[in-house]
């Protein structure tokens, strides 16, 4: 009885550590994707920056 007990909390502690590791790969994934995604958001904020910024002051098309 007591070598099944000593198996259960052994494999309790197992689970614990896999969703650990799961969870860290999770989480690595996300931060990786955000880090890769961050060069693309930049690029689209500073297109539209210019956008505008051409639409109000280009000289013919802008706003008067």
């Amino acid at each position: 009885m007591k070598s099944n007990n000593t198996t259960t909390i052994y494999m309790k502690r197992k689970r614990k550590a896999q969703s650990f590791l799961d969870y860290s790969a999770l989480i690595a994934l996300v931060v990786f994707a955000l880090m890769a995604m961050s060069g693309y958001v930049m690029k689209s904020v500073n297109a539209r920056f210019a956008h505008v910024w051409a639409d109000l002051y280009h000289p013919i098309n802008g706003v008067r």
